[in-house]
């Protein structure tokens, strides 16, 4: 597999009127397509920041990051980007919600609807299509918040702590679903975590930031991609996965 993103040398300054803080002070890695990829580090590290770089939401001061060769910035229509919130509109049902991305596109064609509807069929949300999101679990509002993410048919999905809102086992149960969502539908994906065995257990590859200004400290291959991400948890290679994250943390 080739490098489907590559993130080159990226600087990010957060400017005020008074001072600048350097938040990310050079970090480069490199993501193959149909990879999953974490990247986790101290609170304050800039992680967040740099995965808006990533969706071309914030302008990185050096660096560049490519998308298939071209500059990420020429390719927004092809990033997805899911937050710790659904952010569905309570007034509108399932269905319209996982539609919105296609109509503010002007995309709502036979085809992507036909996409759209074999997706609820597929991932059980069909028999809610007509319900409002108020009914729904937090796990499966996730889940629609992902489909929706899907219906835009994005090359690289960007999950920013998408289920650090839910309870634990909900939490543990979510990314199950999405991993096996994203594996079946062979879909690209970064995210951003601070949850150790949740970057292990969905991972085929772990960056570890330093604390701020931030550099790749170390980038670790996990060795677990055919096992489903609750019984990676169960796995012995699992405690030295985390010791070894923990550590480069730690120091």
């Amino acid at each position: 597999m080739s490098n489907f993103l590559q993130v080159n040398n990226i600087q990010i300054i957060y400017q005020t009127p008074t001072e600048e803080t350097m938040a990310v002070k050079d970090v480069s890695f490199s993501v193959e397509e149909g990879q999953f990829v974490s990247i986790v580090g101290p609170s304050g590290c800039g992680k967040s920041t740099l995965l808006s770089c990533i969706a071309s939401l914030t302008t990185q001061q050096k660096g560049l990051i490519l998308l298939q060769g071209k500059d990420i910035k020429t390719q927004r229509s092809d990033i997805g980007y899911m937050l710790q919130s659904d952010n569905l509109m309570p007034w509108r049902s399932i269905y319209k919600n996982v539609l919105i991305g296609l109509e503010i596109r002007n995309q709502l064609t036979q085809e992507n609807i036909e996409y759209v509807n074999s997706l609820l069929k597929k991932y059980g949300l069909w028999q809610f299509k007509d319900s409002f999101p108020a009914r729904l679990s937090g796990g499966m509002r996730q889940r629609v918040a992902l489909i929706r993410t899907l219906a835009i048919k994005p090359k690289i999905l960007l999950l920013d702590e998408a289920f650090s809102a839910l309870d634990y086992q909900t939490r543990v149960n979510v990314s199950r679903d999405v991993f096996s969502i994203l594996r079946k539908e062979n879909k690209t994906l970064v995210m951003v975590t601070h949850d150790i065995p949740e970057a292990i257990s969905m991972s085929d590859k772990v960056v570890i930031l330093s604390a701020r200004p931030s550099v790749v400290k170390k980038e670790l291959n996990i060795e677990l991609c055919d096992i489903d991400p609750v019984n990676r948890r169960n796995h012995p290679a699992f405690q030295g996965y985390f010791n070894t994250i923990w550590k480069e943390l730690s120091q």
